[in-house]
């Protein structure tokens, strides 16, 4: 209770500060955790040689760093999310191409959005969640946080601009909200490029050059519930600042063959990958089973 009360002191601190010094915070704290620390940085690199086979080292450890630089940007601006305003965030965030959210809402279709680790997924979501507000309901399917008291700090931080408008599905109980939810116009965002525990493994697919078990989750979702399956890219266009782009893969899920809609969400997070690598999560230990 005590660390948690003097970090939620310094979270406070630092979310109350300017972006333009937050920037130079990050910038120091860069310096800490690339070369003091060198936090995962033998996970970092190790993804990378095997997600990017053909590149030599050079080009490897330029990635990472570029990686870690926006890695501690992250943090703070997840930090700041506890006091962005909403104009502030649609102008760190733009969008095109939610004119197919729009479409499907007027269809009366429900929809699965299909996020990743790429870019800043907090502020990515609240921004989805936005563009969403044509559909009767919004649900954020979110692995739970195993601290109580942060698991509350992140529900509130995620759902703050949403109140009212969407809500957090914890990941253990989705089934239970979708029988819920199932007559309902709804949007459902997941963040699919988690890794599944050994014995939750159902499907592998080659993915950055490996085999790589994959949830199964969205496309589930939407044949269950009929919905159409929306990938959310996102790009780095500069420090803190972002777009998303909604790319339509399916609104037949039912026509589908079995892991068609799985294969196809893999293979557009990886293009969007190879784009610009440093934007994903390579602290993540993807590949451990």
């Amino acid at each position: 209770m005590f660390l948690y009360k003097l970090s939620r002191l310094l979270l406070r601190f630092f979310d109350r500060l300017p972006f333009g010094l937050l920037s130079i915070i990050s910038d120091l704290f860069f310096v800490v955790i690339y070369y003091l620390i060198k936090y995962r940085k033998k996970v970092v690199v190790g993804n990378l040689r095997n997600s990017f086979p053909g590149k030599p080292l050079k080009e490897i450890n330029a990635i990472a760093r570029k990686f870690y630089k926006h890695f501690t940007d992250l943090l703070f601006e997840i930090i700041k999310l506890e006091s962005l305003p909403e104009a502030e965030l649609f102008k760190r965030v733009t969008v095109s191409g939610s004119e197919i959210l729009s479409v499907l809402a007027e269809r009366n279709k429900s929809v699965v959005v299909v996020m990743s680790h790429s870019g800043n997924w907090e502020w990515t979501s609240q921004r989805v969640c936005f563009e969403g507000r044509d559909f009767e309901y919004i649900g954020v399917v979110a692995k739970e946080v195993s601290n109580p008291y942060f698991g509350e700090y992140f529900t509130n931080l995620r759902l703050r601009l949403q109140l009212g408008h969407a809500e957090i599905i914890p990941f253990t109980e989705t089934a239970k909200h979708l029988a819920a939810i199932r007559h309902k116009k709804s949007m459902i965002i997941t963040i699919a490029d988690q890794t599944p525990h050994i014995d939750q493994i159902q499907y592998r697919t080659d993915f950055l050059h490996q085999d790589t078990a994959v949830f199964l989750g969205p496309e589930r979702v939407a044949k269950t519930l009929n919905s159409a399956v929306v990938f959310c890219h996102v790009k780095k266009t500069s420090r803190m600042h972002y777009h998303i782009h909604f790319e339509l893969i399916t609104d037949t899920p039912q026509d589908c063959t079995k892991f068609d809609i799985t294969n196809r969400h893999v293979k557009m997070l990886e293009e969007d990958i190879i784009k610009q690598p440093e934007i994903w999560l390579w602290s993540h230990r993807r590949w451990k089973y």
